[in-house]
């Protein structure tokens, strides 16, 4: 048995980060680039309809992956004047209903009808296979980067990461507080928010 541990002096020197690193987002210019790439419906098959779809939901509402993954056909309403999804409480996230962002609704509205078409075990809003196995998190990492080449945009996170830190400071640029966009997030605290607030002031201080 040591009695002394021989990593004392390397740990000795070692700190925690007092800060995080910023969230990555998409600037307000790539964020149209990508919006219009969400407004297709016109997509060459069902399984392209469905993975453009799936990253409008990500931009126009949000979701994390695990959200989107679990989320069924009735938990989207396209019947009301404002289209919104239901996200049920995973995890830490919070139960919530979300208005989808006006560039997501027609894609999301043809993907609907094609859904509810479509005879399967499972009532997943996405679905992997016709046997209705629901989506993977790698198949959904592909979706965004798709999209991303397709607009012509690049990011050192293309993940749905990307595109919820987006959504949500696009609602702070709105005029959004702090607790509207927690809650549109599903987050029981701000303080992802204050970040992405941040970048804002950041920004303006750059501009100025």
């Amino acid at each position: 048995m040591r009695k002394e541990n021989p990593a004392a002096d390397l740990l000795a020197r070692e700190n925690w980060p007092e800060d995080e690193p910023p969230p990555i987002y998409l600037s307000e210019e790539d964020d149209k680039r990508l919006q219009a790439v969400c407004r297709t419906t016109t997509c060459a098959s069902a399984k392209g309809l469905r993975n453009t779809t799936i990253v409008a939901l990500f931009l126009g509402c949000g979701v994390t992956a695990t959200e989107l993954s679990l989320l069924r056909v009735a938990d989207l309403d396209m019947e009301d004047k404002r289209p919104s999804v239901l996200v049920e409480k995973h995890g830490p996230r919070l139960a919530r209903r979300v208005s989808i962002d006006s560039f997501a609704i027609d894609v999301l509205r043809a993907y609907y009808e094609a859904r509810k078409a479509i005879v399967c075990a499972t009532d997943w809003l996405f679905v992997a296979t016709a046997a209705g196995k629901p989506m993977k998190p790698d198949t959904l990492v592909k979706c965004v980067r798709t999209a991303l080449e397709a607009a012509g945009l690049s990011a050192a996170d293309e993940s749905p990461r990307l595109l919820r830190n987006t959504y949500g400071r696009r609602h702070l640029v709105a005029g959004k507080t702090n607790e509207q966009v927690s809650n549109l997030l599903g987050l029981s605290s701000h303080r992802t928010v204050t970040r992405l607030r941040f970048t804002l002031d950041a920004a303006a201080c750059v501009t100025d």
